[in-house]
């Protein structure tokens, strides 16, 4: 009975399952579509909570990319201090914004209207199911979302340099009266801020929803992902990266080449258990990507306003 239980996989490993399969036998044309701005197909948010002095900005530097991300105070106005709630990490704002962006779009709209009482419906969208922990988690990376200002510059061919702030959330109270010990940032709608609805329109990346959920466990496997949905079907020619670049890109935590290596093999062989017509490989000196497939057909047309 005991080697019964051993061999039986955990519930992790049979929902990821699951999840494989239901998108195996989704026609490419029916996948739900949700989408990020192209430019986080590039540069992307911390894959751990850093826990950064206040004064200090969380970095990423790709190619011609750098992200920024600084932390914002928020006054609490039960305390009337000023508090710092960190800034956003790990898998939950990827997912999360990826769904809130596709609900902006489609109600063409930065103020996207969700009722108050179905939270638990809308992380369900994403996969993230398992109780009161999930949804505490998914408010706490909102209200870091909302408290932090995020500036993306990019280097042109001639030389010249883009640059563009934005706060991405906005208006939610954040420490209510009636519970102010609590984040409970959830009214009746999500107010996205205009210079990043701007960008979202010009630039959306879409995603394929069923490959998030596979990969919604792990920051690094949803990074990978998106440059790959990015990359891929625009290759002319096949394209190569040392493995120093994709350190930069994919590993920057981490210190080691090696330790680096084996878990980027790892990642991509995860990625591809969703994206399975992505083709890329890998050698001692770098990887090649060729071109493939999007891993989700633009099927779905919405009219962005005038």
């Amino acid at each position: 009975m005991s080697e019964d239980n051993d061999n039986k996989p955990s519930k992790y490993a049979e929902s990821r399952h699951r999840l494989i399969m239901e998108s195996f036998y989704t026609e490419r044309d029916d996948r739900e579509q949700v989408y990020l701005p192209a430019a986080l197909a590039h540069v992307f948010f911390p894959r751990r909570d850093l826990k950064l002095d206040p004064t200090e900005s969380f970095v990423h530097k790709s190619g011609n990319y750098e992200l920024s991300i600084t932390q914002l105070p928020i006054r609490n106005r039960n305390t009337e201090k000023n508090e710092y709630l960190g800034l956003p990490f790990g898998p939950k704002p990827r997912l999360l914004l990826s769904v809130i962006n596709a609900l902006a779009l489609q109600q063409g709209s930065n103020k996207i209207e969700i009722n108050a009482n179905s939270l638990s419906t809308f992380l369900l969208k994403m996969g993230l199911t398992d109780g009161g922990n999930q949804i505490n988690q998914a408010r706490n990376q909102l209200a870091r979302l909302s408290a932090s200002l995020i500036s993306v510059d990019y280097m042109n061919e001639t030389g010249g340099q883009t640059h563009g702030q934005m706060a991405i959330v906005k208006g939610f109270d954040l420490f209510p009266r009636t519970q102010p010990n609590q984040l409970l940032l959830w009214d009746r709608n999500i107010t996205l801020s205009l210079d990043y609805w701007d960008e979202l329109q010009k630039h959306p990346l879409p995603l394929s929803l069923e490959h998030l959920r596979i990969l919604s466990g792990n920051a690094r496997a949803i990074d990978f992902y998106c440059f790959l949905a990015y990359r891929l079907h625009h290759l002319n020619k096949p394209l190569f990266l040392s493995w120093v670049t994709m350190k930069e890109m994919f590993g920057g935590e981490i210190d080691r080449m090696d330790n680096f290596k084996a878990k980027m093999r790892a990642t991509a062989e995860l990625v591809k258990l969703a994206y399975q017509d992505a083709k890329m490989e890998c050698n001692k000196n770098g990887w090649t990507f060729r071109n493939s497939p999007s891993p989700i057909a633009p099927s779905y047309k919405f009219e962005l306003p005038k």
